[in-house]
């Protein structure tokens, strides 16, 4: 669930450890209901799409289950009389994506002159560089940072990335909160991003090194990859930390809500998130079609499972719009618990301007 970057943004950020690089996209995308497709196309990107699944699909098994359902889906016709690649794009949709049944599965048409760019490998320092550039340019994915009333802290994070604009400007964030009395980090709406980008914030909230969660890619070393959290500075420790989600929340950001529930380190307010937890990258297909296929199969350190299909579940339930104001209230509270002298003045003041609960 990646928010609209350019093509090289979006290809870097979509794999977090064997990425996936792509030029800039020259210009504005194709439209994909201009581009006319005859069915001998239509058969090509079909089949090429079934062979990437069975070649590629993180869960092996369902990849191969999948590729054999297309190709048979593809025998029958069921997708020959698509003209353009916008309504070759909706079948895909429509037929294609629930016998995949992976959230991060989708098609898009990027066009010959896209894909010719693609290639897996790291980046190409020019191409981190211009991604970097393209982070910093964008606030580095952390619009907010505020004091709200009471001495708590309120900290935005549109996606969680492992780039050092983010990891910068995420420091200076935590520096300007640093005296807070508790803090409530927004991830509402946030698409997702890195599970190295998630270990960074994760790591300025604990004092040890914490693991966070396993990544395993059949088509990489048998023993996969444990990520863990670092102490970082400055620490924010010792002091409750409130996560407010929804149902836009999605992948590398529902493993940051997933991850800090686990380890009892963040209580969740909000509603339950999209559901997506394998991450991948985008592969090129034919006729300038490409797949966003999911590669890698991670599962959280604690609890040994992730969250696919069924959303980051919230430890208090309430509307989305109103997750800030009752998760504030609840810092404050936890703030009184055992504040003293002008702290628990100002928490106090700052309980006084919230509106009364509703009582029944």
């Amino acid at each position: 669930m990646i928010r609209q970057l350019s093509a090289l943004c979006a290809a870097v950020i979509a794999l977090a450890c064997t990425p996936v690089t792509a030029m800039a996209q020259p210009g504005p995308p194709p439209d994909p209901a201009a581009v006319p497709l005859s069915a001998d196309q239509n058969r090509a990107v079909v089949l090429s799409l079934a062979q990437v699944l069975r070649e590629r699909f993180a869960f092996r098994d369902r990849g191969t289950i999948a590729a054999n359902e297309i190709e048979a889906m593809e025998q029958r016709g069921e997708f020959r009389d698509a003209h353009t690649a916008a309504e070759l794009m909706a079948l895909i949709n429509s037929r294609i994506a629930p016998v995949v049944n992976d959230r991060h599965f989708r098609v898009r048409y990027m066009g010959p002159e896209a894909l010719a760019g693609f290639h897996e490998g790291p980046p190409a320092p020019e191409d981190l560089a211009a991604f970097h550039e393209e982070i910093r340019l964008r606030g580095a994915e952390i619009p907010e940072v505020r004091w709200l009333a009471g001495n708590v802290g309120y900290l935005r994070i549109s996606m969680f990335l492992d780039a050092p604009p983010v990891t910068e400007k995420l420091e200076a964030a935590i520096g300007i909160l640093a005296a807070t009395g508790a803090l409530i980090i927004d991830v509402r709406g946030a698409p997702g991003g890195e599970p190295a980008g998630v270990a960074n914030v994760i790591g300025h909230l604990i004092d040890h090194p914490t693991p966070t969660v396993h990544m395993f890619d059949p088509a990489g070393p048998p023993e996969g990859v444990t990520l863990v959290a670092q102490p970082r500075t400055p620490a924010y420790v010792g002091r409750p930390v409130y996560v407010l989600i929804d149902g836009e929340t999605g992948s590398g950001a529902e493993e940051f809500a997933y991850d800090l529930q686990a380890m009892g380190r963040a209580t969740l307010v909000g509603q339950t998130t999209w559901g997506g937890a394998t991450p991948g990258g985008y592969l090129p297909l034919t006729e300038g079609f490409a797949a966003f296929i999911p590669m890698m199969i991670v599962t959280n350190t604690i609890t040994g499972t992730n969250w696919e299909g069924i959303g980051v579940r919230p430890d208090i339930e309430v509307p989305a719009d109103q997750a800030l104001d009752h998760a504030h209230r609840l810092a404050l509270e936890a703030i009184l618990r055992d504040a003293d002298g002008i702290r628990r003045a100002i928490a106090e003041e700052g309980l006084a301007t919230l509106t009364p609960t509703p009582t029944n």
